[in-house]
Formats: C-alpha cells, sequence, structure tokens
C-alpha cells in the first residue's frame, strides 16, 4: 500500500461509472485508492492505483484507508443500482445504498475528510409534475432505490451544516458511453439503463425495449 498523502479514496471504483473516474483520475496523475466488494464491479476494471477489495460498511477498513492514505476527498460511487430489484428487496438497498453510507460519512468525520462527490440519481425526482427534472426540482422517488439515495443525500446535506466537510450529489439520469480507448465500459449483467438495452434489443438479446410515453 501506498502511504502517499492527500490521496482521492474511490468507492464503487471497479464498476461502470466509478471505473471511468478512477482512469481520469490517475490519467490526471491524482494518487487514487480504490475500495469495492467486487459484488457487481471487475477487478480488472480498476486501471490506476491501489486496489482494496472490501465494503464501504467496514468500518475499521474504511478508517484505516483514510489514515493511511491521507485522505482528504472521498468520490463514493459504491452501491446497489438496480430499481425493479429495489422494490422486491427494499432492505437490501437501504442497508447497502444508506446504512453503509451513514458508515462511510461518520468514518470521513472523523478522519476530517474535506470534500465528497456522491454518485447519487435522477430517481430522487420521482416523476416530475410538468415532466421536466431540473436540480431545483422537488424530490419525489417512487421506489426504495431512489429514496436510498435521497437519504443519503439528506445525511451528506445535515453533515456539512455541522461540520467543514463539503459535498456535491450528482443526479444522473441515464449514463452512456466508455473509455475511447475499449479497455473499459458497462459490463453489470443486470443493469437497467436504457442505451445497454436498447443496444440488447438490437443485437437481439432482448426482444422489445419499453421506453414511456405517448408521443412518439
Amino acid at each position: 500500500m501506498s502511504d502517499s498523502n492527500n490521496a482521492v479514496l474511490v468507492t464503487g471504483g471497479a464498476g461502470y461509472i466509478g471505473s471511468h473516474v478512477v482512469r481520469q483520475l490517475g490519467e490526471a496523475g491524482e494518487n487514487v485508492v480504490t475500495l469495492d466488494n467486487l459484488s457487481t464491479g471487475f477487478r480488472e476494471s480498476v486501471l490506476y492505483g491501489d486496489f482494496i477489495e472490501g465494503s464501504v460498511g467496514d468500518r475499521d477498513l474504511v478508517s484505516r484507508l483514510l489514515a493511511e492514505y491521507g485522505v482528504r476527498t472521498v468520490m463514493h460511487f459504491a452501491a446497489h443500482t438496480i430499481v425493479p430489484e429495489s422494490v422486491e428487496q427494499p432492505l437490501k438497498y437501504y442497508g447497502n445504498n444508506t446504512c453503509a453510507t451513514r458508515n462511510l460519512l461518520a468514518c470521513c468525520r472523523d478522519a476530517g475528510v474535506e470534500h465528497v462527490v456522491f454518485s447519487s440519481t435522477a430517481a430522487v425526482y420521482g416523476i416530475p409534475a410538468d415532466g421536466i427534472a431540473a436540480e431545483d426540482s422537488p424530490t419525489a422517488p417512487i421506489n426504495p432505490y431512489g429514496t436510498s439515495k435521497l437519504m443519503s443525500e439528506w445525511m451528506l446535506r445535515d453533515l456539512s451544516a455541522a461540520t467543514p466537510l463539503r459535498h456535491v450529489a450528482l443526479r444522473y439520469f441515464n449514463v452512456a458511453g466508455s473509455d475511447p480507448g475499449g479497455r473499459i465500459g458497462q459490463s453489470t449483467e443486470k443493469a437497467t439503463l436504457l442505451v445497454k438495452v436498447a443496444a440488447e434489443a438490437a443485437v437481439g438479446r432482448r426482444d422489445k425495449v419499453f421506453i414511456f410515453g405517448t408521443d412518439y
């Protein structure tokens, strides 16, 4: 393990979005360390920095990593992300997405972490009344996945109000694309991202694609 200071800790850095962030950080010359339990990610997708297999819910492990690497910035991508599964297994999502994030934030507070970038979701908006979701639109999630992420946003908001920690939450809609070199990309088998589903239908792996709407 590296003992360099000012490392960036990327949780879920072996997953789709996290692995691209790790690549960009590494190519920018940042000291980056990835924490991922590989439940849906892939070790070979981590192209830069040190890799530690483990969970953000492991308080001892997280605390040790923050101290050893002198972490001042945490980028938190680790989460379960399948909406239908969240409806079928809500406690799995509240446990992994919300409770584990609470553990991570407690470790960040104790270690004096200065910045947290949180991978949230557009699912926190639910179904906007006017059909448009802006940053200041009301939040009203309609599934446990969206609720688990919104609860994590609330924790970050309140922790930032009570401590010097600063944060930003990224509310993605449908993420698409991959590393131009073809080294990493979307590989999670059960992912329901629109571009992935459409591509599967195009090559015959799905019978059809269902998209909400009546004006097309």
